[in-house]
């Protein structure tokens, strides 16, 4: 939640934007005004990326003011869009064939159609997925963060209700409301959430004699819901160097991150591809021989234009596999 009393009105979490071209002075004139609860242009202009949450050097969560002032003054979405959508991912059924373990991974919505990503020995244990165990966090998205907020509960219970002491997040937005929005939100977390990263990681500890390191340069297209949780982001720098990965130096990683401006396109707010173009070149001229994802949202948007500049898209979770042996190396 914004933390109204930490911001002394730097203007950081605007001028430092991707996303909008404003100067410190307009910025702290629209974030006045956004205090006051009254409308600004950067509810407009901002694409819902979270970035100014982590680039607040007070720690005021200043998307989260943004994100009620869009849906207080500004349907992103139009509300029978929204309403459809929200329908769609509503479950009201009775939860079956519950697993009996202590440790099992949620796929949030990924199960089906991301089925070729969850393969091999790694993803050997006791999964759930589907519409009962949708993490919402799209509708923040959508300039409606009160219905994300309003299910945050449901996908809390239903995922304790398997009796699991860990769940590991195939999906990253899923271990972003487990960790830090549902604790926002006053929901107590009754499980240990694990990152993917973190479980690949271990998994690849406990197997360093089958290590073969791959020897190549990634450039890592760093997801928007990690702006949620950036102290796990060690656990990707780990990855890369047990599998004999480097993460190369970019303009656009880790605090800086550009994200896929996949929600540029879906909010219709002009021609997402220039973005997707500079990203992928940044990674290429950084010295990448492959750009590695940790969102499939990010594949979606991005994979195009890797492809025209001959860069192979790779699953974080097939950076492991290809380490074991488990599949070849495209590069």
């Amino acid at each position: 939640m914004f933390e109204s009393e930490r911001c002394n009105l730097c203007g950081d979490c605007l001028v430092k934007c991707q996303w909008m071209d404003v100067g410190l002075d307009k910025a702290v004139t629209w974030k006045k005004a956004m205090h006051a609860g009254e409308y600004s242009p950067a509810l407009d202009q901002c694409i819902t990326c979270y970035a100014c949450n982590e680039i607040c050097p007070q720690d005021a969560n200043p998307y989260d003011l943004i994100a009620e002032l869009q849906e207080k003054h500004c349907s992103l979405i139009p509300e029978e869009s929204v309403a459809a959508t929200e329908k769609q991912y509503i479950f009201s059924g009775e939860l079956k064939n519950l697993p009996d373990a202590e440790t099992i991974m949620t796929t949030c919505v990924f199960g089906k159609n991301e089925a070729a990503l969850i393969q091999g020995e790694l993803y050997d244990i006791p999964r759930v997925g589907g519409k009962p165990y949708f993490c919402w966090i799209l509708f923040s998205h959508m300039g409606v963060e009160s219905i994300q907020r309003k299910h945050a509960g449901e996908f809390v219970n239903r995922l304790a209700m398997t009796g699991a002491k860990e769940i590991v997040c195939f999906h990253d937005d899923c271990y972003a409301m487990l960790v830090k929005l549902a604790p926002d939100y006053g929901i107590e977390v009754p499980f240990k959430p694990v990152h993917l990263a973190e479980y690949l990681t271990d998994f690849l500890k406990k197997n360093k004699d089958r290590i073969k390191p791959l020897n190549f340069d990634v450039a890592y297209q760093r997801p928007c819901a990690s702006r949620h949780t950036p102290e796990k982001e060690h656990f990707i720098d780990e990855l890369f160097e047990l599998t004999g990965v480097r993460r190369v130096e970019r303009k656009y990683d880790r605090e800086n991150a550009l994200c896929c401006a996949g929600v540029k396109f879906l909010l219709g707010m002009g021609d997402s591809a220039p973005d997707q173009e500079k990203n992928v070149l940044d990674a290429k001229e950084s010295g990448a021989k492959a750009m590695v994802y940790l969102c499939p949202m990010c594949r979606n948007t991005l994979s195009g234009s890797a492809l025209k500049h001959n860069l192979p898209f790779i699953f974080i979770g097939d950076i492991a596999r290809m380490a074991i042996g488990e599949i070849e190396v495209p590069v």
